[in-house]
């Protein structure tokens, strides 16, 4: 059974890009602020506090707690050097017209450092004004896991509910086939490809988090083959099922349009003695 479920959610995933997500990242993080961060990282690792708390805001420079809290959140990096830095969340947000008069951009970067003894997760938040950045936030939290270990697909040691839904989506995705190849042989005078496409389509989504056991619903969604499987960028694994509206539908409704659908011309040939010489 567990080969039948990761065939499901493989036959789900042919649709994502060749390259992988790693590469996109690289190409899409921006690098003058990505070494401007990296810098700021390498600095609290190495408890090199006041150059940190240089380049702060200066809102957080003025807190009266600012170096206990730098100091606290060095410590969470594990004790060495470290074995590799990757980029594993990026975004770039710029507000355009009048809500943002000063053209300020937000920056938000995660990175995964590798130490011989664990793994640490660093996020530098910051907003760039002209050619001047300032940061606004400093996360880190040690992991005892990479993000790919913790987020990968598995079946081993997963409950009812996670069964449940890579089977439910299967089965979504099987049933939405059924209906639109019996659409395509179906007798519809009008509106048949119209038909075929909407059996391929579901409504509403049941989301459940691979990671977390947790659901949510999105209620304004529309799901090709009412099923679905997706993790990016390091994220845990989405498993999505949706109503099957379009194939339902046109099962319900198949006979009468068949019904409506004009029959062939089936006029009896005239007897050999009637035929014209």
């Amino acid at each position: 059974m567990a080969s039948i479920a990761r065939w499901v959610i493989g036959l789900a995933c042919l649709g994502m890009a060749a390259c992988s997500q790693q590469a996109m990242l690289d190409k899409l993080t921006p690098h003058q602020e990505s070494e401007y961060a990296q810098q700021v990282l390498g600095d609290l690792r190495a408890h090199h506090l006041d150059q940190v708390k240089a380049n702060l805001d200066g809102s957080l420079q003025q807190l009266p707690d600012i170096d206990a809290k730098l100091e606290q959140t060095a410590s969470y990096f594990p004790s060495g050097e470290p074995e590799s830095v990757k980029i594993v969340g990026s975004l770039v947000q710029v507000r355009a017209g009048s809500d943002n008069p000063d053209g300020r951009r937000t920056f938000d970067l995660t990175y995964e450092y590798e130490f011989a003894d664990g793994w640490a997760l660093a996020n530098v938040h910051m907003y760039k004004i002209g050619d001047a950045l300032h940061i606004d936030g400093i996360h880190v939290q040690r992991m005892s896991q990479s993000l790919e270990q913790q987020n990968t697909f598995t079946l081993a040691g997963k409950d009812a509910a996670h069964w449940i839904m890579v089977l439910l989506a299967g089965a979504m995705a099987l049933f939405c086939l059924y209906a639109f190849v019996r659409c395509l042989c179906t007798p519809i005078a009008r509106r048949k490809w119209l038909w075929a496409i909407f059996t391929l389509f579901g409504i509403g989504t049941l989301r459940f988090n691979w990671n977390t056991g947790a659901f949510d619903v999105q209620l304004l969604s529309v799901q090709l083959f009412s099923a679905s499987a997706s993790s990016q960028n390091y994220a845990p694994w989405i498993v999505g099922v949706s109503f099957p509206l379009g194939a339902i539908w046109f099962l319900w409704r198949r006979k009468s349009l068949i019904a409506a659908s004009p029959l062939p011309d089936t006029a009896d040939p005239k007897p050999l003695g009637q035929m014209e010489h």
